[in-house]
């Protein structure tokens, strides 16, 4: 390395601690100016992951319609992939501000490549599916835009939360209503509840990817992009979603240990992965490297949704 290479390390080292040192005593960062490489960078991988996740809600939502019972269905699917869009939108526009292009970015990327976790590529086989992954997983997703919403240091991206959070918060809300309907409604249409919670439940607990000590991006919580670590937002959803399913009679692998006097799974391997031709958990432990890799593959639908996302063909069948 050379004097002077050694001299710009130096000063971006400085600028770098310097930073931190104002995040970590609680300073909210507002000027693209002010951002470091490092900071960036987390910043950067953030918004990339939570803007194509957003996007492929829709693709999965839209397989609902199908399956709708009435014009009311139809509508509430139709309003969750408005919201959905409007949330990409929000934080494309936001990452938009690194220099990235998010029409490229949706339209014209490897569709092998978008970040999904992998039950957005399965169809919804009946309207409860629907409503009781809205119970679930909107609530679960919604711990994590939250916790940006709450306790972020980039300012911009907390103030975009505020209305994701909002639409998150009805969605969830929505599902909890229409779950807890069909399931007191007939047996026929409990069981399809109970059924479908038995493939939703787990997709919950996995949702937050590994736990604490196996996490791989640690400076986002040195950096304060995030506060609450995955065990953390794993724990507040476990709690959640278990005293919903208390409260509405559902049957769910989870309850309160009175010694631990905390929320424990129970009689659910963890991590453990799924079958996707049967469209089932394999329900038995299985390794993280193994679980992962088979996430990383995708459902059934990829990646031909994506590719009728980008020939933006994905809504033909919509009424």
């Amino acid at each position: 390395m050379s004097t002077t290479e050694a001299v710009q390390a130096s000063q971006e080292e400085s600028a770098e601690e310097a930073l931190l040192a104002r995040i970590q005593a609680g300073e909210l960062i507002e000027d693209m100016d002010e951002l470091t490489p490092r900071y960036k960078a987390i910043l950067e991988r953030t918004l990339e992951i939570a803007a194509q996740s957003e996007v492929t809600v829709l693709t999965w939502a839209y397989t609902a319609f199908d399956v709708a019972p009435d014009i009311g269905a139809k509508v509430a699917i139709c309003g969750t992939i408005q919201d959905e869009v409007g949330h990409a939108h929000q934080q494309g526009m936001l990452y938009e501000r690194f220099g990235v292009n998010m029409q490229k970015l949706a339209f014209e990327a490897d569709p092998n490549t978008y970040w999904s976790l992998p039950i957005m590529e399965f169809p919804i086989r009946n309207y409860a599916e629907f409503v009781v992954a809205q119970a679930f997983l909107d609530r679960a997703g919604r711990f994590t835009t939250w916790d940006l919403e709450l306790h972020c240091s980039f300012a911009p991206y907390r103030r975009t939360l505020k209305k994701v959070n909002f639409e998150e918060a009805f969605h969830f809300r929505h599902g909890a209503l229409w779950t807890k309907y069909y399931f007191e409604q007939n047996d026929e249409t409990k069981k399809l509840v109970q059924d479908a919670v038995n493939w939703i439940f787990p997709w919950g607990y996995h949702w937050y990817g590994r736990p604490d000590h196996l996490k791989g991006h640690p400076d986002q919580l040195t950096y304060k992009v995030r506060h609450w670590t995955n065990d953390t937002m794993r724990a507040k959803w476990l709690k959640s979603a278990t005293d919903f399913a208390d409260r509405t009679g559902l049957d769910v692998p989870a309850r309160y240990d009175e010694e631990k006097d905390d929320y424990v799974i129970d009689g659910m391997p963890y991590p453990m992965t799924f079958d996707a031709e049967k469209m089932d958990w394999e329900w038995e432990e299985t390794t993280w490297d193994r679980a992962i890799g088979n996430f990383k593959k995708g459902g059934p639908m990829r990646p031909a949704c994506y590719e009728r996302l980008q020939r933006e063909e994905w809504g033909d069948k919509l009424w």
